[in-house]
């Protein structure tokens, strides 16, 4: 008997945006979402992890699931770009995107010809009145498919182990602790002062390991320590309320696990080199242009 197959993908947030000299995007990280860029006119430069490129006209960007990025505008007067996010679900997939991908694919590199035609046509599909659904849909599955024919092909696939697993268990948990964090505005477990280990404790209590094991597997498969996805996790949380709600600057400290504002504005200053008031007040100015379109109601 012939085994079965499910598929679940959702095309999440494809947008085009302009952008001028000086715009910081802000270093995030997505779970299990690949992230797709096509620049579209200027010189925008991609940072992911700590390597830099400087992505021109026609150059396409994938950022792979839990790679640490960040979009700035230094060299051109303004940049244009169309961006999108593919939310899938499938660990083989992901596992084999993820051990594999560079990140950046020049105009004539050949996994950049077989995908920009559907990145094209995704375009073209989302600023028509009727907007297929599954015309769009076809095209984010073809964008898949070639990726893992190329990817397969180019690199030998790994099958996915189990300390992969785990360690992709472990990056859910710390995302579900944020999430829990900013929908309760439980501060206990991330508080200021959460250098102390309780919540990676738990983690791994939860999963089944030590915490040793735990921090050492995350480490080895993503590049970075737990406790600096979680505050990547924090700052990206931060940043989205900011932009989108109306909450105070407090509540949105409390939210995210400071009990103390001033303490969350310095930090928040690490991050984005302006203060959240400022933050807010730049990007509220200056937001995404959003094109309309409900694939899916709700990315897990």
């Amino acid at each position: 008997m012939l085994p079965h197959y499910r598929s679940e993908a959702c095309l999440f947030s494809p947008h085009t945006r302009t952008v001028n000299n000086g715009w910081i995007c802000g270093r995030h990280v997505h779970h299990t979402m690949l992230e797709i860029l096509l620049v579209v006119e200027g010189t925008l430069t991609t940072i992911l992890g700590c390597t830099e490129f400087n992505q021109h006209v026609g150059d396409i960007i994938i950022v792979s699931p839990m790679m640490v990025h960040d979009f700035q505008v230094r060299l051109t007067e303004r940049v244009s770009f169309f961006t999108m996010h593919i939310h899938i679900e499938d660990t083989e997939i992901l596992h084999l995107i993820g051990s594999n991908n560079h990140g950046f694919y020049p105009s004539g590199h050949p996994l950049n010809q077989q995908i920009k035609a559907s990145v094209q046509h995704i375009i073209d599909t989302l600023f028509q009145q009727s907007r297929a659904k599954m015309s769009l849909m076809r095209e984010v599955y073809t964008i898949l498919d070639e990726m893992e024919q190329y990817f397969s092909t180019q690199h030998e696939k790994s099958p996915l182990s189990f300390d992969a697993e785990l360690s992709n268990q472990v990056a859910r948990e710390i995302q579900t602790l944020v999430l829990r964090n900013s929908e309760e505005a439980v501060t206990g477990l991330m508080a200021d002062k959460d250098a102390n280990s309780d919540w990676l404790e738990e983690i791994s209590r939860k999963l089944g390991v030590s915490r040793r094991h735990c921090h050492r597997l995350f480490r080895q498969a993503f590049g970075i320590p737990p406790r600096e996805y979680l505050m990547v996790l924090k700052q990206q949380e931060a940043m989205q309320m900011l932009v989108t709600s109306s909450d105070s600057i407090e509540r949105i400290a409390h939210r995210i696990g400071y009990e103390n504002v001033q303490s969350f504005s310095r930090q928040f200053t690490a991050w984005a080199g302006c203060t959240p008031s400022t933050f807010r007040k730049n990007n509220l100015n200056e937001r995404h242009h959003l094109i309309p379109i409900n694939l899916q109601e709700q990315v897990h």
